[in-house]
């Protein structure tokens, strides 16, 4: 998320100022949206998630699989999540199965935040041009095709 130390360390000053003076860049009270990719603490998706209910928005957040939902757990507690799903699009009906759960609970949302990527080890290890054919279409699939499935 951060190039460096001091840029995170930079950030989380002015976060820390700015929710400490309860001013808001936005107000978002009465929307909802949806956040994929929480993985824990540290990710990207979590502090989009954070912010964005601190603007007063509410969140529906997916996990990975049961060995992520052990990070996501303590996440999903302190937003106070309505809608916690499992969503590996990799999956068949998981996907289908988190919008039929916000059709259900919400009837609409008015933003989606995509924060998920995946690459096979050996494809991460090497250059871009010694990816594999396999490799870069699964890439492609779940990083990028999944967004506008």
């Amino acid at each position: 998320m951060f190039c460096c130390k001091a840029q995170k360390k930079q950030y989380n000053r002015i976060y820390k100022y700015l929710i400490n003076r309860r001013f808001k860049l936005f107000n978002l009270k009465g929307k909802k949206g949806l956040i994929v990719g929480v993985a824990n603490d540290k990710s990207i998706a979590y502090g989009c998630a954070k912010i964005l209910t601190d603007a007063g928005a509410e969140v529906a957040i997916t996990y990975l699989n049961e060995k992520a939902r052990r990070f996501v757990d303590p996440i999903a507690e302190e937003l106070s999540v309505s809608i916690y799903e499992p969503l590996d699009v990799m999956v068949e009906g998981q996907m289908e199965a988190v919008f039929e759960k916000i059709k259900e609970e919400w009837g609409t949302i008015d933003f989606v935040i995509h924060s998920i990527a995946f690459s096979k080890l050996e494809d991460l290890h090497s250059p871009l041009v010694k990816c594999s054919e396999d490799g870069f279409a699964l890439t492609l699939n779940v990083s990028c095709y999944s967004f506008i499935r």
